[in-house]
């Protein structure tokens, strides 16, 4: 056993989403179970009716998984028609509110059913790097470079400011410790898919910040003779700003858009 900090995680298994899955060789099968007591055996017990009808489930994803009383899914193949029996005697179980047989469009498509997606109280979205990917080519195609730059960078500030106060509770202790915040902010980015700090140091005024696989630089696909994460280096300095106070500047010095294996940021607090 060995005890690691998150800073020190580079390369793990990825999380694997499936709030929307195709199988063309499946006819799935969706029930939904109203206000369920969310107890590991109610859950078992929901699985025994599906395998003991003949059943084969593939996913059972809960509305909250740290809730009480939940709504929950359940994916499954079954013979047709079986997933009515399956339905009655889950009702029959007494541990939910009602139970929905749900109609798919295609029922070779899964989708998760809970809508809208909320990550610390707030509404969110997830968007595949397909098209954020072409909002990002699309923006330097039809606007000058110089054009694409202050505006990207502009709503970096902007989205900066609004993630530290999004995350005001946990940077509460740190509004003097520009590190342990960037620390947050790069935990924050790895928790959400945006990238993972790979190394920082301290080196006189300067912070040194160098980002693995981060989403902006990744989805340019190495193309560029500059660097380019103008969204995230706006987002640093209004984090920096919002957080810890003063006038900020991040010049990205290294760039994956140009082919360098990290995107390397010089992070200074400005002097009057």
């Amino acid at each position: 056993m060995i005890r690691v900090s998150a800073d020190e995680l580079r390369h793990t298994k990825p999380l694997i989403c499936y709030n929307m899955i195709f199988d063309p060789n499946v006819n799935f099968k969706m029930i939904l179970l109203r206000d369920m007591i969310y107890e590991p055996d109610n859950v078992r017990k929901v699985l025994q009716v599906i395998r003991g009808c003949g059943g084969r489930p593939r996913l059972m994803p809960p509305s909250n998984p740290l809730g009480r009383i939940v709504d929950m899914a359940f994916i499954f193949e079954c013979p047709e028609g079986v997933e009515e029996v399956i339905a009655r005697k889950i009702e029959e179980l007494g541990i939910c509110k009602e139970v929905q047989i749900i109609e798919p469009l295609d029922r070779r498509v899964a989708i998760n059913l809970f809508f809208p997606i909320i990550c610390n109280g707030r509404r969110a979205v997830i968007m595949p790097e397909i098209l954020y990917g072409n909002l990002f080519e699309e923006m330097r195609m039809r606007f000058k470079p110089a054009l694409t730059q202050i505006f990207l960078y502009q709503l970096g500030v902007q989205a900066g400011a609004s993630l530290a106060e999004l995350l005001k509770d946990i940077l509460e202790r740190y509004k003097d410790d520009p590190i342990n915040a960037l620390r947050v902010l790069f935990h924050y980015g790895r928790a959400f898919g945006y990238n993972v700090l790979d190394r920082f140091e301290i080196l006189d005024d300067k912070i040194v910040l160098e980002v693995l696989d981060g989403w902006e630089a990744k989805a340019l696909k190495k193309r560029y003779t500059s660097p380019q994460c103008h969204l995230t280096r706006g987002l640093i300095e209004g984090f920096l700003k919002k957080v810890i106070g003063g006038e900020w500047d991040v010049e990205e010095r290294e760039c994956v858009a140009m082919g360098s294996e990290t995107c390397k940021f010089i992070v200074r607090k400005k002097t009057k």
